[in-house]
């Protein structure tokens, strides 16, 4: 039979029970997505940030490759759509995570990066309203602010130094390159077929990492079992798995909805660093995760 166009990433209808999970699809995303910060934290005493970024995009873009010539993927059907595929991941991945990662490797502490990027369900959300003409009301309003109040309250009393300019900068970039790059992706691509589609997407993010890497670093990562296991975990459990969960959400939801669940980011990378790498835990964290999950909560809601 003969396929034409793209497809989504949907689950099969007469699959009740994964029907049924749908709804749980944004915990499932915020759980995986934050363990990225801990992979950052893992892999950067052995390999330069914007070095690993690129060798992650480029094994990963390898895998999805396999994975969507195996299973006989729907590959984009013109340039136009390969083009927004690539500036969407370049954007998504090369700026945003290589802004995180650079800013953390030059001084910036995460509390503090965390902080800053927090900023962007209401960057979001004010771009999305312009550009995508998404409906807004109070109630959304209100879960935004309420959600980024929870999101300083997590982190305000840890943050450290911001480091040098360099790193504020590339940490601006990195808040500017994940809104901006949601709502591109929103108005300009079309659904997608999950693993074709995320190979045009790390393609586009390598354009962004690798002049970067090859101009500022000259060290190569030391290949020992703690850098491997995390480089590991970012490629199948971040740029996978949690990819391929974001790129349904913006499918199915506004990129406003989207947006609101990177609150719960910081409040859950506190606690999972307190129980794993043994880091202080205030009581601040948990009126911040409790403030912004109520404000997500309301973002989100529906609206009549």
């Amino acid at each position: 039979m003969r396929r034409t166009g793209m497809i989504a990433f949907v689950l099969p209808p007469h699959r009740p029970l994964m029907q049924r999970l749908l709804p749980l699809l944004p915990v499932f995303f915020v759980i995986l997505w934050h363990t990225g910060f801990l992979g950052a934290r893992g892999t950067m005493p052995h390999g330069p940030a914007l070095t690993t970024l690129s060798i992650r995009f480029a094994l990963v873009l390898v895998l999805l490759a396999a994975l969507a010539w195996l299973g006989r993927a729907v590959w984009p059907s013109s340039w136009a759509q390969r083009g927004h595929l690539m500036v969407a991941g370049g954007l998504l991945h090369g700026v945003y995570l290589g802004g995180v990662f650079w800013a953390m490797e030059h001084g910036m502490s995460g509390a503090t990066a965390s902080l800053i990027v927090g900023l962007q369900p209401m960057l979001t959300a004010v771009l999305a309203l312009w550009l995508l003409a998404e409906r807004s009301s109070l109630t959304l309003w209100a879960g935004l602010i309420l959600g980024l109040m929870g999101t300083v309250l997590v982190v305000v009393f840890d943050a450290g130094q911001v480091g040098s300019t360099r790193s504020a900068i590339a940490i601006v970039l990195a808040l500017v390159g994940i809104a901006v790059g949601s709502v591109y992706q929103k108005k300009f691509v079309q659904a997608f077929d999950w693993r074709a589609g995320a190979v045009w997407q790390f393609a586009g993010s390598l354009v962004v990492t690798v002049p970067f890497a090859a101009l500022f670093e000259q060290r190569m990562p030391s290949l020992n079992a703690e850098y491997l296991f995390w480089l590991g975990w970012l490629i199948l459990i971040l740029s996978v798995a949690a990819v391929a969960l974001l790129n349904t959400l913006l499918q199915r939801q506004s990129a406003i909805n989207v947006a609101s669940y990177f609150y719960l980011i910081p409040a859950l990378v506190a606690v999972t660093s307190w129980f794993i790498f043994g880091d202080g835990l205030r009581w601040t964290t948990w009126g911040g995760i409790l403030l912004a999950s109520f404000g997500v909560w309301l973002a989100t809601r529906p609206r009549a």
